[in-house]
């Protein structure tokens, strides 16, 4: 039987809850569509006012891939799911025969505890950027293994690091995971080669982002939240790609 304390604070409860499940799981319906318009998707190297924000995937989703202005020879992005994100002048994913995914690496030092979920998250992003790339098909073919490359192809090497990490712990998620306590979280630096040079470069970072991790976070694992936000990361990460490569068409 709930309280009268509870009864008032149970509206409080429920607004924190309705807000945080709709932020949650930003890789889902964006509806932010700063500097949309319409026409075709420009390539990276073309000027901010005519590249669309906004872009309707082939599933219907609207992603937003915010503005951009001159930056270092590329256009730097607000992306509204990256912390960074910068890309090459005229470079736009295209006309390549292999993309290498490097094997993730770390440069955090964890605690004894973290090292074995730490492997395996670094796993993971290397085995779901490699699905969700070949997904988009925009690459002749998709490999991660560097011996699998052949000599004379033009190929691209997508590197990760993670430089921030922690596993989380469900004792703090089953009281107040709501507010973000005891989320996993990554962060990851990502750079994309053409031979010596730099054509992408970009920094995200995920934390428990799915609503289920938010509401029900304190029974579920803390390999199993980090794999939700692993995911999260790779579909904004690829839906960026794609809409650059011009699969997407823009969001009227």
């Amino acid at each position: 039987m709930k309280t009268l304390a509870q009864i008032k604070t149970l509206p409080l409860q429920l607004s924190l809850c309705a807000v945080l499940a709709i932020a949650a799981g930003c890789a889902t319906d964006d509806k932010s569509s700063s500097g949309s318009s319409t026409g075709t998707a420009a390539p990276a190297g073309s000027s901010s006012a005519s590249a669309p924000g906004s872009y309707r995937a082939m599933d219907g989703r609207t992603i937003s891939i915010g503005s951009s202005r001159a930056s270092d020879g590329g256009r730097s992005f607000r992306e509204p799911h990256m912390d960074k994100c910068w890309i090459a002048d005229g470079f736009d994913f295209k006309g390549y025969n292999v993309i290498y995914i490097a094997p993730a690496t770390s440069t955090v030092k964890v605690h004894d505890d973290e090292i074995a979920p730490q492997k395996t998250a670094e796993d993971n992003l290397q085995m779901i950027l490699r699905r969700m790339i070949a997904e988009q098909g925009f690459f002749g073919k998709v490999v991660t293994e560097e011996p699998a490359v052949k000599p004379g192809v033009k190929v691209l090497k997508l590197s990760n690091t993670i430089v921030d990490y922690g596993k989380g712990g469900g004792g703090a998620r089953f009281f107040v995971g709501i507010y973000g306590a005891g989320q996993p979280h990554i962060r990851v630096d990502g750079v994309l080669m053409d031979g010596d040079k730099t054509v992408f470069t970009y920094t995200m970072r995920r934390s428990g982002v799915s609503a289920g991790a938010r509401m029900s976070g304190g029974v579920m694992k803390d390999e199993d939240i980090q794999m939700q936000d692993i995911e999260s990361l790779a579909l904004d990460l690829t839906d960026f790609m794609a809409a650059i490569a011009g699969k997407y068409p823009p969001a009227n």
